[in-house]
């Protein structure tokens, strides 16, 4: 019992990084825009099915396919914010709310479309990892070095590069970021492309493991609120934070009570942390 309980645990571990990587995306976003994009989960599983689709017609592996996946969605990303967000920026929390909500409407209906409601899946013969009788799920443990790697990366790009400092230049303050000459409206648009491109890439990372089909997003942008609240709207470390706990008391719940109930347990805590800490560990408070 002992052991099943340590592999559950490593596997929340595994499963709580790749969550902790899209709701990076999402928390830049709002960080520096201010808006919530309700279509984030959409971008999960843009991402998922472009891996899907590059290994079934070329063979081409989901990893090798990380390589397409996040300039493709960056881009995609941040065309949409200089066409349609960057119009609505300072209009009311209603508008932004139902122009990305309907963005979220229009891609999963594309995906129907093109795709159907077929739920599909990338088959690949992952060898199961022993460490010593530990038992541990390969494409997991993949997803969960390849959102530690991703993150490492974006934290040097925010933090040693120009274009990072202005991103967090106006993350801090964009009325002042503007007067020393950062360029305000590329910073949104270069976030707002992060943040999809980030989406995209832990899509890859859980179309390893996890079936496709067009509302799958659905499940995952809830769980990035969640986990968001959880950790405090707009900060880096909360992200981390929350993707674990919430990864971790995912993996517990489905040992303990039942897999059916881990969303139920997850929605439990979203609710409790809403009712006593509003503002998540990590948050400073709400919009600036």
């Amino acid at each position: 019992m002992l052991q099943h309980l340590l592999e559950v645990a490593i596997e929340g571990i595994l499963i709580g990084g790749i969550y902790a990587l899209f709701t990076l995306g999402l928390n830049m976003i709002y960080g520096v825009l201010e808006i919530i994009n309700f279509a984030h989960g959409e971008f999960i599983m843009l991402g998922m099915y472009i891996a899907f689709w590059l290994f079934t017609l070329t063979g081409l592996h989901p990893l090798l396919s990380l390589a397409i996946v996040f300039p493709l969605l960056f881009f995609a990303g941040a065309a949409f914010e200089r066409v349609t967000i960057e119009k609505v920026i300072k209009a009311h929390i209603f508008i932004q709310t139902v122009l990305t909500f309907g963005l979220l409407l229009l891609l999963q209906n594309l995906a129907y479309f093109f795709w159907s409601a077929d739920y599909r899946a990338i088959r690949l013969n992952f060898p199961l990892i022993s460490l010593g009788s530990l038992h541990i799920s390969t494409p997991r443990l993949i997803g969960f070095i390849g959102s530690v790697v991703t993150i490492i990366i974006l934290h040097f790009f925010l933090t040693r590069t120009k274009m990072g400092t202005g991103i967090r230049a106006v993350d801090e303050n964009p009325i002042a970021a503007e007067l020393v000459g950062i360029n305000v409206k590329k910073m949104r648009m270069v976030t707002f492309g992060i943040g999809t491109g980030l989406a995209g890439v832990a899509g890859v990372f859980i179309s390893l493991y996890y079936y496709i089909y067009p509302t799958v997003g659905s499940i995952f942008i809830l769980l990035a609120f969640i986990i968001v609240v959880l950790g405090g709207m707009g900060s880096f470390v909360g992200s981390l934070a929350g993707g674990l706990i919430i990864g971790e008391l995912e993996s517990l719940s489905a040992l303990f009570v039942g897999p059916q109930w881990k969303e139920v347990v997850a929605m439990v805590v979203f609710i409790l942390i809403l009712l006593f800490k509003p503002t998540g560990i990590f948050g400073t408070g709400g919009r600036k």
